[in-house]
């Protein structure tokens, strides 16, 4: 079993850093491989909409003209049956390196598909396998109970997942004011769960592939 951790954190240390750490860790223990990537640490241009992943519909993963650390990226994400993803909110939405991610994500990840009468909506290409995801998000001064407001973050990811990844959200963790109250244990706990709860689902999946296995007759 295969996780990836995809975060957009700048800093190794702090809030977001020890929860996505805590995830990690659980999703370990509970018999998963979990390798992470930090976008911080790889070279990834912006998207100069030349639309060369949209026009091509039949490869695994759309070609980019630029030659940076996206594929690399994209081929990792290919073969994880689950994810992990962590970003600190920005002005109520995930941070720019995530974003411009997720932008290049969009036809190289997913295809150009149909919607109704419209041409154009993004679909997964990763139709191999369906995947599981989790989303940590952490703000510095917004409570909690704001976040149906100011957090953009989590339905960013959530979309990503689902559009470019085939993946499905199973839990998400908003950890606010951070800066101002600190990392209270309610949140260690949760991120700890997500982890364990994310390698239960893609165990689910597995199980349900199984052969059944009928009884020996007399």
């Amino acid at each position: 079993m295969d996780i990836l951790v995809l975060t957009s954190n700048p800093k190794r240390t702090g809030a977001l850093a020890t929860l996505t750490d805590l995830a990690a860790q659980s999703a370990r223990e509970s018999g998963a491989s979990v390798e992470e990537i930090r976008l911080d640490d790889r070279q990834i241009g912006y998207c100069r909409f030349c639309m060369t992943c949209f026009r091509d519909r039949e490869s695994p993963i759309g070609p980019c003209v630029q030659a940076d650390d996206m594929p690399g990226i994209l081929e990792r994400l290919r073969r994880a049956d689950g994810y992990i993803f962590a970003t600190p909110v920005s002005a109520g939405h995930a941070n720019a390196r995530f974003k411009t991610f997720a932008e290049r994500c969009c036809y190289t990840a997913g295809r150009c598909g149909r919607f109704l009468w419209m041409v154009g909506p993004p679909e997964s290409r990763f139709t191999d396998k369906e995947r599981f995801a989790v989303t940590l998000v952490t703000s510095g001064v917004v409570p909690p109970w704001l976040s149906l407001l100011c957090n953009t973050a989590t339905r960013e990811m959530t979309e990503l997942a689902r559009c470019a990844f085939n993946a499905r959200v199973i839990g998400t963790l908003y950890a606010g004011a951070v800066s101002v109250g600190g990392l209270r244990p309610g949140y260690r706990d949760r991120a700890w769960k997500l982890g364990r709860a994310l390698v239960g689902r893609i165990r689910l999946r597995d199980l349900s592939k199984s052969p059944v296995r009928g009884r020996a007759g007399p």
